[in-house]
């Protein structure tokens, strides 16, 4: 499930995306800024988003801990692996598996981080 359909799927379940975020605690603004990757979403916030959404919340939490590691980088790869097989785990209806590229790479990422 990527950050983007689940929050076009909770968005639908209250009513819109600025109740959402209102629900959310956030503006607008910034629930656009995290559905477009412009701003990093917080694990919490997407759990919470799953659960408004209908989706499982540990796969929402593990999916946003892979978005924050770096492929390129050995261990965090490795440990980029790790987490797939986890989310693996814990599949969602009608959705097929994903890379650990295409999990930190596809839709509503956040930056990497300088090193």
């Amino acid at each position: 499930m990527s950050l983007v359909f689940a929050i076009e799927q909770a968005g639908k379940i209250v009513g819109s995306e600025r109740k959402l975020a209102t629900q959310l605690g956030i503006t607008q603004g910034n629930l656009w800024e995290m559905k477009s990757g412009r701003r990093a979403c917080p694990l919490g916030m997407r759990a919470q988003i799953a659960h408004i959404a209908g989706h499982d919340t540990k796969r929402a939490i593990f999916e946003g801990l892979a978005a924050k590691l770096d492929p390129a980088d050995p261990w965090e790869a490795e440990a980029l692996a790790t987490l797939q097989a986890i989310i693996d785990a814990f599949p969602e209806a009608g959705e097929e598996a994903k890379s650990p590229t295409e999990i930190a790479q596809g839709g509503a990422t956040v930056s990497r981080r300088k090193r």
